[in-house]
Order: structure tokens, then C-alpha cells, then sequence
């Protein structure tokens, strides 16, 4: 049923505290892959550490005259290009905190040498902070570490007493600007005692992997969190938090004051306190196949942070969540989805997700100050078992433009999960969404209560099985049998594992739904959706499509093309009589060469709008490929600039040759010495 004056026990008021405590911490202390590009290292000094055999009084430079202690390795200060290798099977205890910074072509590298099991950072004799810690520092890679941090004291925390943060590995930025090019890679850090109601700084930042950037002037560009395992510990597996995401109020975001090229993948992060994965502060995050599991395990009834998920973004841009899997999470107090779209979100999307057995359901949806969210081709399985939320859940009203299309959802018999639920919702609650070509399998007992929005558009879904009172209104639903392949309340674990819940060919949810143009192209498994055809509903494109002739990225996001360099932005400045009315271009945070890559098998020409201020346009190249791997440079001619306003002109790129038989990738590559000076506006491509 339409929600007009709903219940507002449990409502996440936490989230709306935090946006202060944000404010005063800040001021007061098969996807689409990023591509991280390895650079030719300057040669460096390389310096090995061996806590059985080492000697702090010798050079250190070779395996035979390698250091012995952290001490030693804390006290000095490296340059770019050089590594600092621990031997494996051996530990050390204490804090690891090398001085210095490298450049971006030559980062300094913590790394392992030997065989065995990976070199082990103890933290335990700390009174707090991180067993690894970098501070105003950049341009490090961190890998192949074992970090744990346990003091072996109660250090929880309670209302009336606060513990202390401690982490695993802590990078702080106080007072440093913008710091570049921080790598954790391999690393696994677990037993970090942790506080989850904290004395000293935010409960959130404390835990496995925390990336902290804390003054007003502060942030990161290119940090990449890349196949770590993080476990059994509290509060946070892995937070990257930016507290200058805003300049004048922090009901609004500033994009320059963002973090950018933020990159999390790859990641397992097992049995936390809290919260899974956290991005705070970013422009342009990219949060993709990771595995969360069992977060929330742990809650302080009455704190004002009592709330977990399993992952989720908020204060932030541009935003992408896919290919992750989210199960266990338990709610206690209030929230345990698998995800979450938070507070002052702008251009999210989260798709090709599967979340499962998450108490509090699959997604909250945190309406606000939030804009243009985009939910789809994601896979719900036995989400909010609880019975007190949704498998969606709205609430603090609706993200302006929530758009949830073409997910598949599966209640199992005997479940009280709610399909759609409103928290807190009330006759005031504004803000457009729409729910679409969606399959809804409910074999439970738990209703509705959604949004009652003017304009709100519910249309061609799937609602089979248990049909309460509250169902929604929609013109063209189904509901008969969509016919899942075999579907089980047991959801299985593994991204791939899910084919159960594809449909059979024989479905009558296959080719009838509402037509989405601008849908991503593809459904869950990697199969071709048509942008003008009817598709099947759910999250399984079951006809077989032939792919269009032509692609279009208008640089409106990251949905279109296949993977761009870690330095690239989606650049909204104004005025936009500079770009002939282009409201978003493809950027770059920095004067290093970035890309963008496009795959569309078949290409054979393409035409890419692009605009200049007073620069060279031999900065601007093509290459094409036809694996991804070997490139060939595209000859291109483009038109005389024609000027638009304040010193900009605008021009078109064209290759002069029919491209490569075979072409399936073509990339484009902006190396002017000033960030801003080209940009993308938009390319079509054409077979």
C-alpha cells in the first residue's frame, strides 16, 4: 500500500547525526575495470628487513645485510622508486611507519621477500591508531602484509565509555591537500580490536583498512584498495572517508573537494562489527567485485551510530556498485541491508549485485539531499528475513530520480520480508522514482508500504505468489508464474552460482517489458539488452539480442564505456556555454596521461566531440585494439575549432581510415599538460 503517515520507529536517524559528526570531524581534525596503470619505475633502493638474522646497523640493501627492526625501517626517510621488502614467516611488533613519499611514476613499495607465510605487522603493544600507518605521505603501495592490532583489552566501548580507534592500516591526511597514488594490494589484516562507540574520531573510521582524509583542504586522488582480505575485527573492513565534501554546508556537495580516482575491488571482508565497505567523500568511485560477508555483527543499542550495512557509499558522485556479494548481515537496532545508497548521494548506480540472507533486505535507499539513483539487474535472494524492513527500503523520503528496473527478488515461503517498505515516510515525502520490469517472487507474508509520491510510475513488473493488500497498482503486471529455472529460499554463494533464478524459455516474462533505453546494455550475466526492443523482466535478458550498430557515450557516466584510467573524472563545471551546453565531459583529476576504453565488438568508425582551452589537440589520440591488450594508434583529422565562450572552442575528431577488421575496443587518450585543457564531450561509435 501507498505509504502516507507510516511508522517511524526505527527510522535511520543515525545517518542524518552523522552528516554533523561529518561536519566536525572534518573541519576539527566479467566488468567494467578500472585500469591501474603500472608505471616504468625509476630505479630505487631496494631494502630488505629479517627479524631473525637483520642488524640495524647494516646497510640494509641486500638479504644479507638486511635490518632487523620497525624501528629502524620508522626512523628513516625513502625516496621515490625505493622498496621495502619484510622476509616472509617472520613478524615484528609494534607500529610500521615509514617516512618519506614517492612520485607517481616511481611509488615506494612495501612488499614481501622469501617464501612462506606473509610477513606479519603486530600492533597489539599500541595504545591506538594503525598498525601500518602512513600520515600526509603519498604515492606508497602496501602489499602482502598479515596486519593485526588487538590490545587485548576491552576496547568495544559503551555509551558511558568510549574506546579508542585502532586499525590495521591507517592512511592519514591532516593537513596534506590532495595526496595521490595510495595502493593496498594483497594485504590481510584481521584481529583488530577496534572500538564501535569511540572517543576520539568517528566510530567509522576505525577497523581493517581505513583511508582517512581529515581537514578542510584534504583528500585523495588515486587510491586503489585491490584484493585484500579483512576479517574478524571492528568497527569498519574498509572505509576510505573524505570529510571535506562540502565547502559552505554539509547538506550539499563540492565536487572539487572530493576524492577522486577511488578504486575497491577484489576485496573479501569476513565477520565485522560493522560496516562492510564505507566510501565517504568521493567523485567517481568505482566499488566492484567484492565479497562481503557477515558484516553487522555487532551493535551498542541506543548509540546514535548503531546502524550497519555491508556496503555503501554516501556524501558522493558519480558513484558505480557492481558485481559485489553481500550476505548475512544483521540488523540489532536498526538498518543490516546489503547495501546502501546514503545520504547526499548524486549519480549512483548499483547493478549486477547479488545480495542474499541480509536481515535488514538488499538496499536502502536514503532519500536525503540524494539524487539519480539507478537500481538494476541485481539479485535478491532472502533479504529482510527480519520482517521490519524491506528488501527495499526508502527512507528519510526518496533519492530525487530513483530508478529501480529489471531486478529479480525472491522471498521464500514462510519469510515476513516486505518487498518495497517506506521508513518513516509521511504525507510530505517528495522526491520522483519509478519501479520497473522488476520480478517480485513472494512466497511470504510480508506487504507493501511505498512512497506515495506524485508521479511515482510502478510499470510491467512481475508480483507472483503471496499477493497482499498492499500490492501495487500496475497496468501491465504479470502474475502468473514467472518460471525461475529452479529457484530455492537457500540462496547459494558466488556470483556465478545464481542461474536458478534465470527463466526458463518458456516464461512469460520474456519480451514484454517496458522499454529502457539508456539500461546499461546488458543484463546480469553479460547478455546484449536492447535499447529499443521490449526486454524480458528481471534480471535475466533471456531473448537473444544482436547488439545495435551504434554506441553513444554522452560522458554522462561510467555505464557505457568498458574501463577508463583511475585519473579520469566526469568533469559538470560551469558555465556550460563553454562546451555548447555539454553538461558533463570526461576529465582529468591531474596532468598524467588518462583514458577511456570503449568495447563494442565489429567497430568500424566512430566521431568524439571534444572541447579545448588554448590547447594542443595532438594530446588527444586513438588507439584501437582487438583484445584489449594490443594496441594500434588510429590516424584522426578534426575539425577547425569553432570558438564558444570564454576562450573554449569546440571540435570533432574522425578517424580518416575504416578501422582494423576485427576492432572490438578503441580507446582515447588526453596527455595535454593542463588537467582541464581537453575534454571528451561525447563519441559515437558505429559498426
Amino acid at each position: 500500500m501507498p505509504c502516507a503517515d507510516a511508522d517511524k520507529k526505527g527510522i535511520t536517524m543515525f545517518r542524518m547525526r552523522a552528516l554533523a559528526i561529518a561536519a566536525a570531524v572534518g573541519i576539527g581534525a566479467a566488468a567494467a575495470v578500472v585500469a591501474i596503470p603500472a608505471p616504468a619505475l625509476a630505479a630505487g633502493t631496494t631494502y630488505y628487513v629479517d627479524a631473525a638474522a637483520g642488524s640495524d646497523t647494516a646497510a640494509g640493501t641486500t638479504q644479507a645485510t638486511a635490518w632487523k627492526s620497525l624501528a629502524k625501517v620508522d626512523a628513516t626517510t625513502f625516496a621515490a622508486g625505493d622498496s621495502i621488502l619484510f622476509k616472509r614467516g617472520q613478524s615484528w611488533a609494534g607500529q610500521l611507519h615509514p617516512l618519506g613519499s614517492g612520485t607517481a611514476a616511481s611509488p615506494i613499495t612495501i612488499d614481501a621477500y622469501g617464501t612462506g607465510a606473509a610477513p606479519k605487522i603486530d600492533g597489539g603493544s599500541l595504545t591506538g591508531g594503525g598498525a601500518v600507518l602512513l600520515k600526509n605521505q603519498h604515492d606508497w603501495t602496501i602489499r602482502s602484509l598479515e596486519v593485526v592490532n588487538d590490545s587485548g583489552a576491552a576496547n568495544f566501548g559503551t555509551l558511558a565509555a568510549p574506546g579508542l580507534t585502532r586499525s590495521g592500516i591507517l592512511i592519514d591526511n591532516a593537513g596534506g591537500g590532495t595526496l595521490n597514488g595510495i595502493t593496498i594490494q594483497g594485504t590481510n589484516v584481521h584481529d583488530v580490536n577496534g572500538c564501535f562507540n569511540c572517543s576520539d574520531v568517528d566510530a567509522h573510521l576505525n577497523g581493517g583498512i581505513v583511508v582517512y582524509a581529515e581537514g578542510a583542504s584534504d583528500s585523495f586522488s588515486n587510491v586503489h584498495i585491490v584484493g585484500n582480505t579483512v576479517h574478524d575485527l571492528g568497527r569498519t573492513g574498509i572505509v576510505l572517508w573524505d570529510a571535506s565534501y562540502y565547502t559552505t554546508t554539509p547538506y550539499a556537495l563540492t565536487q572539487s573537494a572530493l576524492s577522486t580516482g577511488v578504486v575497491v575491488e577484489q576485496n573479501s571482508v569476513q565477520n565485522v562489527d560493522s560496516d562492510g565497505i564505507l566510501t565517504f567523500g568521493t567523485d567517481g568511485a568505482l566499488l566492484q567485485n567484492n565479497v562481503v560477508s557477515n558484516p553487522g555483527q555487532k551493535t551498542i543499542v541506543g548509540s546514535t551510530e548503531a546502524a550497519s550495512a555491508g556496503l555503501w557509499p554516501t556524501r558522493s558522485m558519480n558513484t558505480t556498485v557492481q558485481y559485489n556479494e553481500v550476505y548475512g548481515t544483521l540488523t540489532h537496532d536498526t538498518d543490516g541491508q546489503g547495501f546502501d545508497s546514503d545520504l547526499l548521494n548524486v549519480n549512483t548506480v548499483f547493478q549486477y549485485n547479488y545480495s542474499h540472507d541480509n536481515q535488514g533486505g538488499f538496499l536502502l535507499m536514503m532519500g536525503g539531499y540524494s539524487s539519480t539513483l539507478v537500481v538494476r539487474y541485481n539479485l535478491s535472494v532472502n533479504d529482510g528475513w527480519g520482517g521490519v524492513k524491506g528488501v527495499f527500503t526508502f527512507s528519510y523520503g526518496v533519492p530525487t530520480g530513483t530508478d529501480i528496473y529489471n531486478n529479480t527478488v525472491y522471498i521464500p515461503s514462510g519469510a515476513t520480508s516486505k518487498p518495497i517498505f517506506c521508513d518513516g515516510c509521511d504525507g510530505t515525502t517528495t522526491g520522483a522514482w519509478s519501479f520497473r520490469d522488476n520480478i517480485v517472487e513472494n512466497h511470504g507474508s510480508g506487504d507493501y508500504l511505498y512512497p506515495n509520491v506524485a508521479g511515482a510510475v510502478i510499470d510491467s513488473n512481475v508480483f507472483y505468489g503471496s499477493h497482499p493488500a498492499g500490492e501495487p497498482a500496475d497496468a501491465h503486471k504479470l502474475t502468473t508464474d514467472p518460471k525461475l529455472v529452479s529457484p530455492s529460499g537457500t540462496a547459494p554463494t558466488g556470483l556465478a552460482s545464481v542461474t536458478g533464478y534465470q527463466l526458463q524459455s518458456t516464461s512469460p516474462a520474456i519480451g514484454n517489458g517496458a522499454v529502457i533505453a539508456a539500461n546499461g546494455g546488458h543484463d546480469y550475466f553479460g547478455r546484449t539488452v536492447s535499447a529499443s526492443a521490449a526486454p524480458s523482466r528481471g534480471f535475466h535478458e533471456a531473448q537473444n539480442i544482436t547488439a545495435a550498430p551504434t554506441l553513444v557515450d554522452d560522458a554522462s557516466g561510467w555505464l557505457v564505456s568498458a574501463s577508463h584510467t583511475s585519473n579520469m573524472i566526469l568533469d559538470t563545471s560551469t558555465p556550460l556555454s563553454n562546451m555548447n551546453g555539454d553538461a558533463s565531459r570526461f576529465s582529468r583529476s591531474n596532468g598524467s596521461a588518462g583514458s577511456v576504453t570503449w568495447l563494442f565488438d565489429g567497430m568500424k568508425t566512430f566521431s568524439a566531440t571534444a572541447y579545448e582551452f588554448s590547447a594542443d589537440l595532438t594530446k588527444l589520440t586513438f588507439a584501437s585494439s582487438p583484445d584489449g591488450t594490443t594496441w594500434t594508434n588510429v590516424a584522426t583529422a578534426h575539425t577547425t575549432p569553432a570558438a564558444t565562450t570564454n576562450g573554449w572552442a569546440s571540435t570533432t575528431f574522425t578517424p580518416t581510415a575504416t578501422l582494423p577488421s576485427g576492432t572490438k575496443y578503441l580507446k582515447a587518450t588526453i596527455s595535454a599538460t593542463t588537467a582541464w585543457s581537453i575534454e571528451l564531450g561525447s563519441i559515437t561509435i558505429s559498426k
